[in-house]
């Protein structure tokens, strides 16, 4: 495989991507990457299909967004299809709106000729990983942490000169129990005392995720309402790139604060339903990088902050 792309000069399509953002972030950016640097492919060979503007992480000049293509209701429903059939939303395997997709979209970029670097390699790269059976040290061997780059900061969101980020949603590992949300309203109303803080709850149903309700205030900012669809990753990855912290649920954004290098504090309430794997990763990635990362219960965060509190 790896002669086969040497001697060929065709483009590459990278994905389509349409998995969860935390696979994108912690799996799917350094893996491309690594590829990239061991079989010494040009940038300009590689076109990133991915959703929302997140093609734009892929630091390649040719960038292909993927809702122009499939809306995101269609993308929603093959996440479900997939999951019945199989018991994962995972892209394991090249799916049949896929084998309709890459043709479409290959003949109006007019590429004749062309390779597909599927998201299917991957999983299938790191399945053993993510089951706890692959040492972390192998599968070190396949990613590559590079800068992720993110867009220019829109300049008509009304953003604070400094601000601490909050996105609190419901999922397995963090419900919207009446006790979390109330919890996590209150940390954002405690944190926005003492530095403004921007809410990233754009409003906008692209998956199995629903932000939980935030308080409101002079020095809260909510984005509901003002993010447009085909860029709205890109556009959260920007505002996140130029926070000073990020607190919230433990899931795909907290870990793309960490790989944009920005303090981060994700919490879980019962750890289920999810990759070990990716919380080590995370956690690693705070370790190498040097960087503020803390995962845990909202009591984890009370025992630390009473126990500092007692001996200083």
């Amino acid at each position: 495989y790896r002669q086969y792309l040497l001697k060929s000069k065709a483009p590459i399509l990278v994905g389509p991507w349409r998995s969860e953002l935390g696979f994108e972030a912690l799996n799917r950016l350094p893996f491309v990457a690594h590829l990239r640097n061991v079989y010494k492919l040009k940038r300009e060979r590689l076109i990133a299909v991915s959703r929302g503007g997140a093609a734009h992480w892929y630091g390649v000049p040719h960038q292909v967004e993927l809702y122009d293509y499939e809306p995101p209701e269609n993308l929603r429903q093959q996440m479900l299809r997939a999951f019945q059939e199989t018991k994962s939303m995972k892209q394991n395997r090249i799916e049949d709106w896929e084998r309709t997709l890459i043709p479409r979209l290959a003949q109006r970029l007019g590429l004749r000729r062309y390779h597909v670097l599927h998201p299917s390699l991957m999983y299938q790269t790191f399945r053993e990983w993510w089951g706890v059976r692959m040492p972390m040290h192998d599968a070190m061997t396949h990613l590559a942490w590079e800068p992720i780059p993110t867009p220019p900061r829109p300049a008509d969101l009304g953003l604070p000169d400094e601000y601490v980020v909050a996105k609190f949603y419901d999922r397995p590992t963090f419900p919207a129990r009446d006790d979390l949300v109330t919890w996590a309203q209150d940390l954002v109303e405690r944190v926005s005392h003492k530095i403004p803080v921007v809410l990233l709850n754009p409003g906008l149903f692209v998956d199995d995720h629903v932000d939980f309700a935030m308080p409101t205030g002079p020095r809260i900012v909510s984005l509901a309402g003002t993010l447009d669809l085909k860029t709205n990753l890109a556009v959260q990855s920007a505002i996140l790139a130029k926070a000073k912290g990020f607190v919230g649920t433990y899931g795909g954004m907290m870990q793309l604060a960490v790989r944009l290098g920005i303090p981060a504090a994700g919490f879980y309430a019962e750890f289920k339903d999810t990759a070990y794997s990716h919380k080590l990763l995370t956690e690693y990635l705070g370790v190498q990088f040097r960087q503020s990362v803390f995962v845990g219960r909202p009591q984890d965060a009370s025992f630390v902050s009473q126990m500092l509190s007692e001996i200083t």
